[in-house]
């Protein structure tokens, strides 16, 4: 209706012009009213939709009632008491919010195939209040439905009324998840067997995402499973989907990584209905033959995005910093290797679920026996799900290769720094070494570790269900 305002002409008042939204106790009222009936409400909302982005002023979703969507209109008293307006002549198209409900109802459908979701449009009056629309020609009346329309001395138990008089209550509740989860894909962590319609992201990760950073050095501190490459790869997404010239390269310390979050960041697309230009987004993995800040990849882009920054070598982060000139330069980090400064981020949830470990006791010339035993009593029970052992460093990787595949027949991968998905493929049984886990999360790991070894928590998050622990130490047996 806003925009079929628009089509009118004013005859006896000078043009209409806007002003600032005095009043704001109906927001709280919105937001108070979502909270007693366990629903979610928006203030502009961006509606991400193929190519097009729409903003929603005010968006409010109710389990039991549906989705209502609304203007926010500031026009005032003083401007409106000597108008009055007709339909223009020009051939009627289609209006903002009648454009915006296709766009909600198209995301819904895509996404989930069948949608039924009731929705209701509404009016916010934020400048004027009900006795003084009630005073207007009576043309304003005729186009502006009173029922529909919520003013700026509107009581909370008035409001919720008028909402609750356009729908019918539902029987079985819609679900938040479904509804709010397809319409703001892009902040949704993808569905999963366990999770059928995705998960939301936390509210700190939200806020990150919300946060507008430009010419500085941010810090994103995580422990292990704390989301911080979700964060980085949805981040690099609304950024290029708020801003078609943003250019975004991404850094992580493996080939391999870059392509597990190209892969995830091409299935946000396809199951979110967005479209962007694939080549505003870059991915690059160090080398310490190269020189980044000479490199076209860095050059071009307006912002750089690093993961797992702790990993890769000083030298190369102090080159991102110094020649970053007045771009956004992301680093995330393990919480333990850099200190907090003005520009931190800090992700206080971990996600890593509670791992069934077990742990196997070793002297070191026995532990490579222990493992093929490990291996041979899980690949009996299960052949489906994907191994991935992970050595103390590169030495023992040819030796133990070399016996895995004379014990089982089989070819298992190595992986190393260089490894890529377009020339090769991850096999059922992984061998590497912890440094270049980055990005990979299977099934289940044996992790060879000495004795000595404190801290391998960021080696067991690359597990998602379970992990066997083969611990050794430099103690021969006795016979």
């Amino acid at each position: 209706m806003f925009s079929f305002l628009t089509r009118f002409f004013q005859k006896k008042s000078p043009p209409i012009k806007e002003k600032s939204i005095p009043n704001r106790l109906q927001i709280d009222f919105f937001n108070l009213i979502a909270h007693e009936e366990e629903g979610i409400f928006f203030e502009n909302f961006t509606l991400f939709y193929q190519d097009q982005q729409t903003t929603i002023a005010l968006l409010l979703f109710l389990p039991y009632r549906g989705l209502y969507f609304g203007e926010t209109i500031t026009w005032d008293y003083e401007t409106l008491q000597k108008a009055t307006i007709e339909q223009s002549s020009k051939k009627k198209s289609s209006t903002r919010l009648e454009t915006t409900e296709s766009a909600i109802h198209e995301k819904l459908e895509y996404i989930l195939s069948f949608d039924s979701t009731v929705c209701e449009r509404f009016f916010w009056m934020s400048a004027l209040s009900e006795d003084e629309f009630d005073t207007l020609d009576p043309s304003f009346h005729s186009l502006l439905p009173k029922e529909r329309l919520i003013f700026k001395d509107s009581s909370i138990e008035s409001i919720h009324q008028k909402l609750k008089s356009f729908t019918t209550k539902q029987i079985e509740p819609y679900s938040s998840i479904k509804i709010i989860g397809s319409l703001q894909s892009h902040t949704l962590i993808l569905p999963t067997d366990q999770n059928p319609y995705g998960q939301f992201l936390s509210n700190e990760q939200l806020t990150f995402l919300q946060t507008d950073y430009t010419d500085t050095v941010t810090t994103l501190f995580g422990e292990h499973n704390s989301g911080k490459s979700t964060l980085i790869i949805r981040k690099a997404l609304l950024l290029l989907l708020s801003n078609p010239e943003e250019k975004v390269l991404i850094i992580t310390p493996t080939l391999i990584g870059g392509e597990i979050l190209r892969k995830e960041f091409i299935s946000l697309l396809e199951y979110g209905a967005l479209k962007i230009e694939l080549t505003s987004l870059r991915f690059y993995a160090p080398n310490s033959n190269d020189k980044i800040e000479e490199m076209e990849c860095f050059l071009s882009s307006s912002t750089i995005l690093c993961d797992d920054a702790h990993i890769m070598e000083k030298k190369f982060i102090d080159t991102l910093i110094n020649h970053r000139d007045k771009r956004w330069l992301l680093l995330s980090l393990f919480n333990i290797y850099a200190p907090i400064n003005n520009s931190s981020i800090i992700l206080y949830e971990h996600y890593q679920k509670n791992l069934i470990t077990k742990k196997i006791s070793s002297v070191r010339e026995e532990a490579l026996m222990n493992l093929l035993l490990a291996l041979r009593g899980h690949l009996l029970a299960t052949s489906e799900d994907t191994i991935m052992v992970i050595l103390e460093n590169e030495i023992n990787l040819a030796e133990y290769k070399e016996a895995i595949d004379e014990y089982f027949e089989i070819n298992c991968r190595i992986l190393t720094r260089e490894f890529s998905l377009q020339y090769q493929n991850i096999d059922d049984l992984i061998l590497t070494t912890q440094e270049y886990t980055y990005g990979l999360h299977v099934a289940h790991i044996y992790l060879m570790v000495s004795d000595e070894e404190e801290n391998y928590t960021y080696a067991l998050s690359r597990a998602s269900e379970s992990a066997t622990i083969i611990s050794f130490s430099n103690t021969t047996r006795e016979q």
